[in-house]
């Protein structure tokens, strides 16, 4: 090999790398263009905060309700059985 082939071999891998590296950069850009997230209007932010509060609530219900029904089960359990010694059922304070 000639100082030649050897500029021409170092000129084509230098083009190769700047080029492959300029087309990953443009990949990155163009994937993270399109994974960002649309901006939200003043309406739907208030739509969204209105359905979370709505969600925390139901929350809530449902967890003052499964407090209810495990009551109703520890009494029916005792009046059925009276035979056994079950201990009263602990009281629990649920937030209002």
């Amino acid at each position: 090999m000639d100082l030649g082939d050897i500029t021409q071999l170092t000129l084509v891998a230098t083009f190769t790398l700047v080029v492959g590296r300029i087309g990953w950069s443009l990949a990155r850009l163009i994937d993270r263009r399109a994974y960002r997230q649309p901006a939200l209007t003043d309406d739907a932010a208030a739509r969204i905060r209105t359905l979370e509060d709505e969600q925390m609530a139901l929350r809530q219900e449902l967890a003052e309700l499964q407090e209810r029904q495990d009551f109703t089960e520890r009494v029916l359990l005792r009046e059925e059985r009276p035979h056994l010694d079950l201990p009263a059922p602990e009281r629990v304070a649920t937030p209002h």
